[in-house]
This record gives structure tokens, C-alpha cells and sequence, in this order.
């Protein structure tokens, strides 16, 4: 190759940098295709162009192509960064076989997260010894988290056969994932509430939760109960946003519905919707300073972040949303609006903030709701998730046996 056409390959390379760092994908991506196509004796416009497939393909053909992209890097030399990322595009390809053989070769000159990424292909390949070793060899905070749930991965191997010499494999459970990954990372118990597709969350970006919604997932609960023979001495909560899921609960279980706890009361600590962890556990605090063994449970959890145990025990719907009765948020108010054209939420404009501060009145459409929508054909096999995998956090603060007391 002539230095001329190194200098202009170099010269391609150099630009599609300068697209990238100004997020201009697409041209980053072409001017690192002409580099490429110059075949420079350097690793980097293979290496960078490869990663851009691999972040921002969503498709088995752009990360194939990732694939192809990383390899031709590692012909100029090993690199344990380049081999890092051929990992992450074969995880994403579930060919976790490949990654696993990736992240641990990486594993002696990468970085710190390598460990963990080892870790993830362990556990998705069912070898859970093998996951805990290499995670606890890792001093990275997030480490900790999937050592967490090991317990929990290991109710979802596949158990090998009498005699037979095959590795174990993961279960795969016909339940959607936000529940499996809450229960895995938060041991969570996802009660769900109405959606198309039976178990599976085809959610739009906001859902309002109505009063129908509302008793699907309360509904679910007090059939929870009584098959765990769970026992609660009172149910908490107040206010116009949480007060009446808490009267109805206590209507409805016939316990008493209290304002503060006190020393070994077990308590069901109702919500409506609750805006991530912090604001769980800030209402969580002084029911736990009293003394009482708490239960929290919420009819709606709009959460962007990861799966956590500062997380309510009991979830209705994990995703953003509103109940009925109290829309204060600026996305739980949205009306229809053709004439808007920017902001935030074109063809919506954002309507008054709303609240029903008749808290009797909510409270008996709640109980009534409840009393009407019985028939949930979904309930059984939601529960049957939770009967065959068993390890959450409400079963050790709701008292009860553990075993059912009837359908």
C-alpha cells in the first residue's frame, strides 16, 4: 500500500471520529466504510465501525456484520478491548458460548467489567458455580447484584436427565420478561393487571390505570393471600392518592386500616403509584421505625431503572402510568391536540391536574370493582409463576405457612 493512500485512509478514519463524537452515526459509519474500504494496515476504522454496529444494531444482520468488523480489528493483533466487545455482540446474539470464550480471554487485560460480563454468560449457559466464582472474584460494585440473584437463576435451570452427559440449560418460562428480570435482580412479585397478549406487557408509553385495571391486580393479591395463608393484622396508607387502595384493601380483608404501625404488627402498606424506589422507601421509613413488619405493595411502579429490593415486594403494573383518580404528572394528563406540533408531546396538549379528594367515594368504587371483575382468567397462571419459583421477599414478612389453603 502506498503512504498516499494510508494518508487518505487515515484521513477517513479521522473524519468518521469527528461524525461520531458530534453523534452523527450515519456519516461516522460511511466515512469509517471508506477507510475500510482503502484497507489500511491499522485495527481502528475496523475496531470503531464494528462497535457502531454493535451499540446501535437491532437487527442479526447489523450485528453480524459487527462480528465481521471486530474480526478483521483482531487480525492486525490481539486486543483485549476489541475482544471485549466481540463478547457483548455475541452475548446479543445469545451465542453465549462465543462470549463466554471472549470475556475470558479479556478477563486478564480488560476492564474491570469484564469479570462481569463472564459472570452473565455463566449464568445464561446454567453453569452457576462456575458464575459465582468469577463474580466474587470481581471487586465492581454491580457484582453484587447478580450474586444477589443467584439463588433465584438457579430455580430456572433445566435439570439434567438420569445418565445423561448434556450441560444444564436454562428454563425458558412462558412469562414475560419484565417479570422474570424483576423477580431475578428484586425478587419481586409482579401481580400484572389488564393487557393484550394474556401475560406478556405490550404496554404503550403511558397506561392510566382505571378502576377495572385497579381490581384485576387487587384481585390477583387477595387470591395470593389466601393460597399462602399470608396473615395481616392491619393495612396502611392515606392521603387521596394511597388512602383508598388502603380502605379497600382493609375493607376487603375485613383488618383494620391504621395511620401509624407499632411493634410486630404485620402490615400491608397499599399505594397507588409509586415513582421509582426512593419514594417507596421514603414512605416505607416510619411504618419500619415503629416496629412493624411490612408488606408494601403498589398498583403501579413507574420505574426507569434496574430491577432493585428498595422496590415495593408486591407490583401491579411496572411501567408508567396513573391511576384513575389521581393525575398530577404531566404525561397522566395528556388530551388530544392536533394543533400542538413541538414540545414534548406533540398532537397532545397537557389538561389540568386532576384528583378526586372524595376518598369515601373512591374507596367504594374500588370495593365495588373488585366485587364486580371476579373472573380473571389470567390469575392462575401469573400465580403459578410465583408457586414455582418462591424465593420473594414478601413471603418471609407476611406470615402464613407458605402453603395454599384452597384455589
Amino acid at each position: 500500500m502506498s503512504e498516499l493512500t494510508d494518508r487518505i485512509a487515515r484521513k477517513h478514519f479521522e473524519r468518521g471520529r469527528m461524525f461520531e463524537l458530534q453523534d452523527k452515526a450515519e456519516e461516522a459509519q460511511d466515512a469509517y466504510r471508506e477507510a475500510c474500504a482503502l484497507d489500511p494496515q491499522f485495527p481502528e476504522p475496523w475496531y470503531f465501525l464494528g462497535r457502531m454496529l454493535a451499540t446501535g444494531g437491532r437487527d442479526e444482520t447489523a450485528l453480524s456484520e459487527s462480528l465481521e468488523m471486530l474480526d478483521r480489528a483482531l487480525t492486525f493483533g490481539e486486543d483485549s478491548e476489541i475482544i471485549e466487545w466481540r463478547g457483548y455482540v455475541n452475548g446479543r446474539l445469545r451465542r453465549y458460548d462465543d462470549a463466554l470464550k471472549d470475556y475470558q480471554a479479556a478477563i486478564p487485560g480488560g476492564a474491570p467489567g469484564v469479570r462481569i460480563n463472564a459472570g452473565r454468560m455463566l449464568m445464561a449457559l446454567g453453569r452457576y458455580d462456575e458464575a459465582e466464582q468469577v463474580l466474587r472474584e470481581s471487586d465492581e460494585p454491580a457484582a453484587q447484584p447478580l450474586l444477589d440473584a443467584l439463588p433465584r437463576y438457579r430455580e430456572f435451570i433445566e435439570p439434567v436427565p438420569a445418565g445423561s452427559t448434556r450441560p444444564p440449560r436454562p428454563l425458558r418460562d412462558p412469562v414475560e420478561e419484565a417479570r422474570a428480570m424483576r423477580y431475578l435482580f428484586g425478587a419481586t412479585l409482579v401481580l400484572g393487571t389488564l393487557g393484550d397478549g394474556g401475560l406478556e406487557l405490550r404496554l404503550p408509553r403511558y397506561l392510566q390505570l382505571t378502576y377495572r385495571h385497579c381490581a384485576v391486580t387487587i384481585g390477583r393479591l387477595l387470591r395470593l393471600i389466601r393460597e399462602r395463608n399470608w396473615r395481616f393484622d392491619a393495612v396502611g396508607g392515606s392521603g387521596p392518592h394511597h388512602g383508598p387502595v388502603a380502605a379497600a384493601l382493609a375493607e376487603l380483608l375485613e383488618v383494620p386500616l391504621i395511620e401509624k404501625g407499632a411493634p410486630g404488627q404485620r402490615v400491608l402498606l397499599a399505594h397507588g403509584v409509586l415513582r421509582g424506589p426512593d419514594e417507596a422507601q421514603s414512605l416505607r421509613k416510619p411504618w419500619v421505625a415503629a416496629g412493624a413488619e411490612v408488606v408494601q405493595l403498589a398498583l403501579g411502579f413507574s420505574s426507569r431503572g434496574d430491577p432493585s429490593r428498595a422496590e415495593p415486594e408486591l407490583v401491579g403494573l411496572p411501567a408508567q402510568c396513573a391511576v384513575e383518580w389521581y393525575r398530577v404528572e404531566p404525561w397522566s394528563r395528556l388530551e388530544s391536540d392536533p394543533s400542538v406540533t413541538s414540545g414534548d408531546f406533540p398532537g397532545f396538549r397537557v389538561g389540568p391536574a386532576f384528583f378526586d379528594s372524595n376518598s369515601p367515594r373512591v374507596t367504594q368504587a374500588l370495593v365495588e370493582a373488585c366485587r364486580k371483575y371476579k373472573n380473571d382468567p389470567v390469575a392462575a397462571a401469573v400465580l403459578d409463576y410465583y408457586r414455582r419459583h418462591g424465593q420473594l421477599r414478601a413471603v418471609g414478612t407476611a406470615g402464613g405457612t407458605g402453603e395454599a389453603s384452597g384455589p
